[in-house]
């Protein structure tokens, strides 16, 4: 007992005599050693006698030659009844496709020669020369004449006169009336229409002075009054 005092007693002073990584390592060497011993002591130990010992067989249920094993569930095999069997499933039938569209009658379009239509040309207006063109008012106050084409064309006054019966004084005339269309003819100079130049009165204020219109053949076409 002494002996193992003392031997723990060295080991107790080695132990602190170490440093910090010593009082690490040293537990566990002396860990290793204990385990090292005690292993030796097990191999030493008698090994235990089995040449005595008989295993029992492993008998399969199957095997036994006594009675049947009941069975542990009971599905009631005897009245089972197996799932119906069902026919197999008929063909679908085959569906007919759907025409996409109306099938567009073909036209047919004539072979013959068409006969091109006439070009229409509007022909130019034909200008009266006389006949139209009357003697609308003659105002003696302000000296001017109003001559009106009444008729459905347009007239050339080129040639024409417009003439103050009394001092016999005439104005020639010019230019193109349309259809409806007023000239304003002045004895003197007038701002719009034809102007005479005359530098005095044509129009008498002091008795009958009728005004009278003559075209490029010198026939009377209107008189006023």
């Amino acid at each position: 007992m002494e002996q193992i005092n003392s031997f723990l007693s060295g080991l107790k002073t080695a132990y602190s005599q170490q440093g910090r990584i010593g009082k690490i390592l040293f537990p566990g060497l002396f860990l290793l050693v204990f385990c090292f011993l005690c292993s030796i002591a097990i191999s030493l130990l008698p090994a235990r006698n089995t040449s005595n010992t008989v295993p029992s067989p492993f008998v399969l249920p199957s095997q036994e030659a006594g009675e049947t094993p009941t069975a542990l569930f009971n599905f009631g095999l005897g009245t089972f009844t197996p799932f119906p069997t069902f026919p197999p499933p008929s063909a679908l039938p085959s569906v007919t496709s759907v025409p996409t569209g109306t099938e567009t009658p073909t036209q047919t379009v004539p072979t013959g020669t068409a006969t091109p239509l006439p070009t229409v040309t509007n022909p130019p207006p034909t200008v009266a020369s006389s006949g139209s063109v009357v003697i609308a008012t003659v105002n003696k106050a302000i000296e001017y004449v109003d001559l009106q084409n009444v008729g459905n064309g347009p007239v050339d006054l080129s040639g024409w006169r417009l003439v103050s019966v009394t001092g016999n004084q005439s104005c020639p005339l010019r230019g193109v009336i349309g259809p409806n269309e007023v000239l304003r003819v002045w004895s003197g100079n007038g701002d719009s229409g034809l102007s005479c130049g005359f530098a005095f009165n044509i129009w008498n204020d002091n008795r009958a002075d009728p005004a009278v219109l003559f075209d490029a053949q010198g026939r009377e076409i209107s008189r006023y009054p």
